[in-house]
């Protein structure tokens, strides 16, 4: 089977040539002076993507990879601004991209016709990103075109989304349903069934003749809540008129409103993170079914769960060449690993990415580096050169709008994520943004948010999971090893903060980069700064209502994590097992990591990084430091012979750098 440059032929198996195009009705429009080639169906964003187009700018040095989440706005000229992944592709449209400084010399004009001869089509939309804050989609301050009225608002079209409506629907009940893309159905496709489980094509279309119910439901496609206060969402539409495509606002007024807005996938933190080429596996997959579209002829795979394996299986039978699938899991179990190793893909486990680069300035291919994930090991293997590195993440529930309505969130350890917490009187959560993994959970979920405020019995979500014998748990989000002489900015997240772990850093103070910087945050960050220390997982909730919780521009308002002042009685004694483990006269100090990080009880404490010999320990941490401070309060038997002296923790496994901050008493 052919492929072709970036998209599947239409007779690509496993669903992967573009359900949303229509083959037969071709167009082209003009973005930035370039001839867009694309068909009915496309977005401007798949058509500029399926045309060789992968970078949106730059950011300093760093090429920035066009992204779902990271577009310029386009304008058809008269002062409008429209989002490229979900306005549609018209023939005939003339659009320019607008939202920062773009590079004169962009693909059209004398000077743009010169640089395509002497260096190829530009692959980049030439825009130049500094460390301000993105300015918000002029949509967020718009009068309001039309107001809803109904009974229930539902926020996303995915599996949790349709069942919620298709109740509500039911239930005889005026509802609206609000999808950001162009179809309804969400993930499903990408995770697929379990055991009995019908497919995700027959539960789909079971959801969608649910929504025909007593009380038909109005859905909007191309459609993004931005906003709420109360039970009133603020939404912002893209609809055609006139053959050309009109930007919306609508005020949605409901008694109550489901948040059924999915997860979305974290950014693997490697250098060179976000350099084109690059891409999520779950967006991956929803570029190649929906669009068609999949640049170049080989690609590496990176994951820390099964489902990776699962999309480069489909691909491989459609034509592509697996390089390798990179799993961060030292022993996997999973039918996807038995499947692709039936299949003769190269398999490689316990290595995360250490680094990314381009091959050529402006030109398509990676070069990839890999390193043992293993503790603190990171002994590096060869790099691999590449057309696409498909970078699977941890996931992260989307409670966005769960927090612009006043919801609570904080760390959850056992899953590694930002998750919510508390409850509203009129708005709920259903599926994987309540915290959910499962088909059957979504489900069900869905259909309890309307049952309960009906004031209806549901049965109880149910949301089992695959035992371990049978499917290895997703691991954490992977990290490379940390190295002052890596080429390429980490990135925390794939929006539009581009904080880098560099940035993101404590200082020797303790305070973490994400304090000092006055630009909002996604929760992408705050889950990235908790893994690598930047930030306590205490002071996640608190930080994403400051900084996330915001659809406008932030400003600087002085925030900063307050650290009260020290009262002896807050000392905790050490415990009595402790006594005379370092000596006769211990001292007690509360030290601070210079990562930011919280030490938990039983970390122990070396003079230097090298040593782990428990007999060679000179003290141990015991308690937590006081709130919003980071490190611990100490035990120590040899002392540095200043307060500041370097030190160092050993936190899991690793060495973490840390200092005497105070000396502290007992209360007598």
């Amino acid at each position: 089977m052919t492929v072709l440059a970036s998209r599947f032929p239409a007779d690509a198996p496993n669903g992967l040539s573009g359900a949303e195009l229509d083959r037969q009705q071709p167009l082209q429009f003009r973005l930035n002076g370039r001839t867009i080639d694309g068909f009915a169906g496309d977005t401007i964003l798949s058509a500029t993507l399926a045309n060789g187009i992968q970078t949106a700018g730059r950011h300093g040095d760093e090429a920035l990879a066009l992204d779902e989440s990271f577009t310029p706005l386009v304008s058809t000229g008269k002062g409008t601004a429209l989002p490229m992944d979900r306005t549609p592709a018209l023939p005939g449209l003339d659009l320019v991209t607008i939202g920062s400084r773009r590079d004169p010399i962009a693909s059209g004009g004398l000077l743009g016709a010169l640089r395509n001869r002497l260096l190829g089509p530009a692959r980049t939309l030439n825009h130049r990103y500094g460390d301000d804050q993105v300015g918000s989609p002029p949509w967020h301050n718009a009068a309001v075109d039309e107001t809803i009225e109904v009974d229930f608002a539902i926020v996303g079209g995915g599996v949790a989304g349709l069942s919620a409506a298709a109740a509500a629907a039911a239930a005889g009940k005026r509802s609206v349903l609000i999808e950001r893309s162009q179809s309804l159905g969400g993930t499903i496709r990408y995770f697929g069934a379990v055991d009995a489980e019908a497919s995700p094509d027959v539960t789909i279309e079971r959801l969608i003749a649910g929504l025909e119910g007593k009380a038909p439901v109005r859905v909007l496609t191309r459609a993004e809540a931005f906003a709420i206060a109360g039970t009133t969402l603020s939404v912002h539409q893209v609809v055609v008129e006139n053959g050309r495509p009109v930007s919306r606002v609508l005020a949605i007024v409901a008694r109550h409103v489901v948040l059924a807005t999915g997860a979305s996938e974290r950014l693997p933190l490697f250098p060179g993170n976000r350099t084109p080429g690059i891409v999520g596996a779950l967006t991956a997959f929803l570029r190649a079914e929906r669009f068609g579209i999949w640049p170049g002829r080989r690609a590496l795979f990176t994951t820390p769960n099964s489902f990776a394996y699962r999309l480069a299986l489909r691909v491989a039978d459609a034509g592509i060449e697996v390089q390798r699938i990179v799993d961060s899991r030292l022993s996997t179990t999973s039918r996807f690993v038995d499947f692709a190793k039936a299949t003769g893909i190269t398999l490689a486990s316990a290595l995360a990415p250490s680094h990314a680069e381009p091959l050529q300035r402006n030109k398509p291919g990676l070069r990839v580096g890999f390193a043992v994930a293993i503790d603190e090991i990171a002994q590096d293997s060869t790099a691999i050169e590449t057309d696409q590195l498909v970078a699977a993440g941890a996931w992260q529930p989307e409670i966005l709008l769960w927090l612009r309505a006043g919801g609570g969130a904080g760390w959850d350890q056992a899953n590694g994520w930002l998750g919510p917490r508390g409850t509203l009187p009129a708005v709920a959560l259903a599926g994987s943004a309540a915290g959910h993994h499962t088909t059957a959970a979504a489900l069900s979920s869905g259909k309890a948010a309307i049952l309960g405020f009906l004031g209806k019995t549901a049965p109880p979500v149910v949301d089992n999971i695959i035992e371990e014998a049978f499917e290895t748990p997703d691991a954490r989000n992977p990290i490379a090893p940390f190295r002052t002489s890596a080429r390429g900015g980490t990135y925390l997240d794939r929006g539009t903060s581009l904080i880098t772990r560099r940035a993101a850093a404590a200082s020797k103070y303790g305070i973490s980069g994400l304090a000092t910087r006055a630009v909002q945050l996604g929760l992408g960050d705050i889950a990235a700064a908790v893994d690598i220390g930047a930030m306590a997982a205490r002071d996640a909730g608190s930080v994403a209502a400051e900084r996330c919780a915001l659809s406008g521009e932030i400003r600087d308002t002085g925030w900063r994590v307050a650290t009260p002042p020290a009262v002896e009685d807050e000392v905790p004694a050490p415990p009595s097992y402790l006594a005379g483990r370092f000596g006769d006269k211990p001292q007690l100090w509360a030290i601070t990591a210079a990562d930011a990080r919280s030490f938990e009880a039983g970390c122990l404490i070396f003079e230097n990084s090298e040593s782990s010999d428990p007999l060679k320990a000179i003290g141990v941490t015991y308690a937590p430091h006081r709130p919003g401070a980071n490190g611990g309060i100490a035990i120590i038997g040899k002392v540095p012979e200043a307060a500041g002296a370097e030190l160092y923790v050993r936190d899991a496994g690793t060495a973490v750098a840390a200092r005497l901050a105070e000396r502290l008493k007992l209360r007598s």
